[in-house]
C-alpha cells in the first residue's frame, strides 16, 4: 500500500500544479501575449526558427550534463541566453540596415523608368516592388505621403526623418531638384550618383575580402572553445576535473576570455562593415 501511495500522490500533485498553471494562464494570457509580442518585435529579426535558439538549447544540454558543477551549469545557461539575445539583436539590426547596394538597385531601377516617363512619384511607385526591405517601406511612406498631401517637400521630409543614409539623401535631393531641372540634367545627376555608388560597392567588396581571414580565425577560436567544453562535458574523466570549485572557476574564466575576445572582434568588424555597407 505504501509503495502505491507515492505514485498516486505524485499524480495528484502534478494535476493540481497543472490546473493551477491553466488557471493562471487563463487570467494572464492576454497580458503575457501582448508583452511577448512587444519584446519579440524588439528582439526578433523576423520569423523565428529553432536555429535562432540553438545556442540556448546547446547551453542547457551542456548544463544538464554538468549538473554536478552547479556554478558552471548556471553560467552556461546564462551564456546561452546572452548569446541568443545578442544574435537576435544583430540579425534585427542587419535586417533594418540600408546598404548602399540597395540604394544602387533603387537608382538603377528608377533611372531606367524615369527616362521613359519623367514623373518622379509615379516612377517611385513603380520601382517600390523592385527593391527589398527596409527600402521598400521607406519608398511606400514617401509615395503615400505625396498622394495624401500633394506636397513633394513633405514627402521627402518624411523620408529624411526616417533615415540618415547619405546616398539616399542625395537621391532625394536629385528628385527634389527635378521640379526645376530638365530631364537630361536629372538623368546626368543620377548617372553621377550611380558612379559613386559603384565605387562604394567596390570598396565594400575589397574590405569584406580583407576581413575574411579575421572572421575565419575568430570562428576557429570559437569552434575550439566549444569543442573543449563539449569534451569536458561528455568525457567523464575530464568532467571530474572541473567539478571542484577551482576547476569550475578555471573553466568559467576560459569561456569568459573567449567570449570577450569574440565580442570585441565582432564589434570592430561590425562597425567597419556598417561604415562601408
Amino acid at each position: 500500500m505504501g509503495i502505491g501511495l507515492d505514485p498516486l500522490n505524485t499524480l495528484l500533485i502534478f494535476l493540481i500544479v497543472l490546473v493551477a498553471a491553466l488557471l493562471i494562464w487563463d487570467v494572464y494570457a492576454q497580458q503575457v501575449t501582448s508583452l511577448w509580442a512587444r519584446y519579440r518585435a524588439r528582439l526578433a529579426p523576423g520569423p523565428l526558427s529553432w536555429r535562432d535558439f540553438l545556442p540556448f538549447v546547446v547551453a542547457v544540454l551542456l548544463a544538464t550534463i554538468m549538473r554536478q558543477a552547479v556554478l558552471l551549469s548556471a553560467y552556461l545557461i546564462a551564456v546561452g541566453v546572452v548569446i541568443t539575445l545578442y544574435s537576435l539583436r544583430r540579425a534585427r539590426q542587419k535586417r533594418q540596415s540600408l546598404p548602399a547596394r540597395q540604394v544602387l538597385q533603387l537608382v538603377l531601377a528608377f533611372r531606367s523608368l524615369y527616362q521613359l516617363q519623367p514623373s518622379v512619384f509615379s516612377t517611385l511607385d513603380r520601382v517600390t516592388d523592385k527593391v527589398d526591405e527596409p527600402l521598400r517601406s521607406l519608398l511606400g511612406i514617401v509615395t503615400h505621403t505625396f498622394y495624401l498631401t500633394s506636397s513633394p517637400e513633405r514627402a521627402f521630409v518624411e523620408l529624411r526623418s526616417r533615415t540618415d543614409n547619405v546616398y539616399l539623401n542625395q537621391f532625394a535631393y536629385i528628385l527634389e531638384m527635378s521640379e526645376s531641372a530638365s530631364a537630361d540634367a536629372v538623368a546626368k545627376a543620377l548617372d553621377n550618383l550611380v558612379d559613386r555608388l559603384r565605387t562604394h560597392d567596390d570598396l565594400r567588396r575589397e574590405t569584406e575580402s580583407s576581413l575574411t581571414s579575421i572572421t575565419g580565425q575568430t570562428k576557429v577560436i570559437q569552434a575550439l572553445a566549444i569543442l573543449a567544453i563539449v569534451l569536458v562535458s561528455l568525457v567523464p574523466s575530464l568532467r571530474a576535473a572541473y567539478v571542484s570549485p577551482i576547476g569550475q572557476v578555471y573553466l568559467i574564466t576560459f569561456i569568459t576570455v573567449i567570449l570577450i575576445a569574440s565580442y570585441q572582434i565582432d564589434r570592430v568588424i561590425g562597425k567597419l562593415t556598417e561604415r562601408i555597407s
